[in-house]
């Protein structure tokens, strides 16, 4: 009925990605909203569609089909913005993701091969299994057996939640009868009974998948808004993220504003739990510095407003009486980091961030986080993990004060992204495109091994040219700043606020 788009045949034999390069078909319906475009450097494949794009920083290209009385139409072909789950496939393998109007219904895929956007083998028909709204399945012979081996686990699983239930009230009564704490509450309670619904939500484009949540762009009573949907599976992380959001004294011009937290779906897919935060249109920092370079003024002002929010983030504070704990972000990227209107950086995504133990006496209200080395040492994106995180020698007796330094590290990479598109700082005006730390040394995906050997164990950081070193500032001042920051030895890094202080120093000298 469906068969394969048959859009391979149509590129032409001459386009071939260069090493460490992803290739991919590229094409946008008429009326589609939001582009791919900057995703990628579109190459010459002829004046008709489909066309072709390279790939930036990804190697993963995406689909996305919309499926109408079992005719498939393409809406959309290109790059991905980032490797996230699902990449990895050699085969483009379309799942349902939203419900766009009653009879239809968008499937998209991601995949790590050049052209493998170009086709998909099957889609299933509407009202079919595996799509939404369908009917279940008949029975066929010969599967009375399977049936009876799924009744028979599901009730032994029941047995054993029962089991649970009654084991958690006999601790809880424990716990009571000796004074002492009780357990932490099951996270897998009904999450929806805490959050209301926005019927005056509306999402309408994807902005970013990652692997716990979908960042839609949308509107809130006519306001754009930015919507952080997690999957019901994924409610313990929606919840350490919105506990860390909702802290009465975590409020700042360069930390992402918290709007509200809500319950809903776009489309068809099962209810989640919902973040509303602020809406920053120029998009992230790796995004805006891929597209555009700043004179030293603003480079300076994008480097002074990121160290402004990560030593707010760190630090312990009373103010107006409200407690702020110190909070480490541990996932700090150049697409973690958004770009608001006047140029300044705002820092997001707090899904990984750990409320850090307190220099003085936190309020009973404060959160607190039990947490045991195999959490501590958790982290981010691999690019920008600290070598003391790369090789597990991260010091747990002190954690709370190694996390700090380990996300100073994370700081000094995302300084050396912005300075490396300052026209000011190269000797012709014109700097090279945009790479990531470590990409000229190990490409756009760089493995845990490849990372290690080269900040680890030969104790390498990206490149500084001799220019930065001559510019009309304290000579040097550049380039000792960013070593004292991604220092090899933890306990050599300055901290996030003394940053902040260099930094302003060199706008006013």
């Amino acid at each position: 009925m469906l068969g394969t788009l048959g859009l391979w045949a149509l590129l032409p034999a001459a386009v071939q990605a260069p090493p460490r390069k992803r290739t991919c078909v590229f094409f946008e319906a008429p009326g589609v909203r939001g582009s791919a475009k900057t995703l990628g450097e579109l190459l010459d494949a002829g004046p008709g569609p489909p066309r072709v794009i390279r790939c930036l920083y990804s190697h993963c290209c995406f689909g996305i089909w919309n499926l109408t009385q079992d005719q498939a139409q393409v809406e959309m072909q290109g790059c991905r913005d980032s490797d996230e789950p699902g990449c990895e496939s050699p085969h483009c393998d379309p799942t349902p993701r939203a419900h766009p109007s009653p009879g239809s219904i968008l499937f998209t895929c991601s995949c790590g091969t050049d052209f493998c956007n170009a086709n998909y083998s099957h889609l299933p028909p509407l009202g079919s299994p595996g799509t939404p709204g369908s009917q279940g399945p008949q029975t066929a012979p010969g599967e009375s057996i399977w049936m009876a081996l799924v009744l028979l686990g599901l009730f032994l699983l029941l047995l054993l939640l029962l089991g649970s239930i009654i084991l958690s009230m006999l601790q809880r009564k424990a716990c009571r009868v000796r004074g002492g704490p009780e357990p932490e509450p099951d996270s897998s309670r009904d999450w929806s009974e805490e959050l209301p619904e926005l019927p005056e939500l509306c999402f309408s484009q994807v902005l970013r998948e990652g692997g716990h949540a979908v960042v839609w762009a949308g509107r809130l009573h006519g306001e754009p808004v930015a919507i952080k949907a997690f999957p019901p599976r994924a409610v313990a992380q929606f919840r350490t993220e919105r506990a860390l959001y909702e802290l009465p004294g975590l409020k700042h011009e360069h930390i992402v504003r918290f709007i509200t937290a809500s319950r809903g779906s776009p489309g068809p897919l099962p209810y989640g739990p919902l973040l509303v935060l602020e809406l920053h249109p120029k998009g992230s920092l790796c995004h805006y510095l891929t597209q555009h370079t700043s004179d030293w003024g603003s480079s300076l002002q994008m480097a002074l407003s990121l160290a402004q929010g990560l030593a707010f983030l760190h630090e312990e504070r009373w103010q107006d009486g409200q407690y702020k704990p110190g909070i480490a972000h541990r996932d700090l990227s150049s697409q973690n980091v958004l770009i608001r209107e006047d140029g300044s950086c705002a820092i997001g995504d707090l899904g990984l961030a750990l409320v850090l133990p307190g220099l003085t006496q936190p309020p009973a209200w404060a959160p607190t986080q039990h947490q045991g080395p195999a959490t501590i040492m958790e982290a981010g994106t691999q690019r920008y993990m600290a070598p003391e995180l790369l090789d597990k020698t991260l010091d747990l007796q002190d954690w709370g004060t190694a996390l700090r330094r380990a996300d100073v590290y994370s700081l000094a990479l995302l300084l050396w992204e912005i300075l490396s598109r300052c026209p000011d700082l190269q000797p012709d005006s014109r700097p090279p495109s945009f790479q990531l730390a470590y990409e000229a040394e190990l490409g756009s995906t760089p493995t845990t091994c490849e990372l290690w050997a080269l900040a680890v164990e030969e104790r390498r950081r990206p490149y500084i040219p001799s220019t930065w070193h001559c510019f009309a500032m304290e000579p040097g001042g550049l380039q000792e700043l960013l070593e004292d920051c991604w220092d090899a030895d933890p306990e050599a890094r300055l901290t996030a606020e003394c940053v902040q202080q260099r930094l302003a120093a060199l706008a006013h000298p």
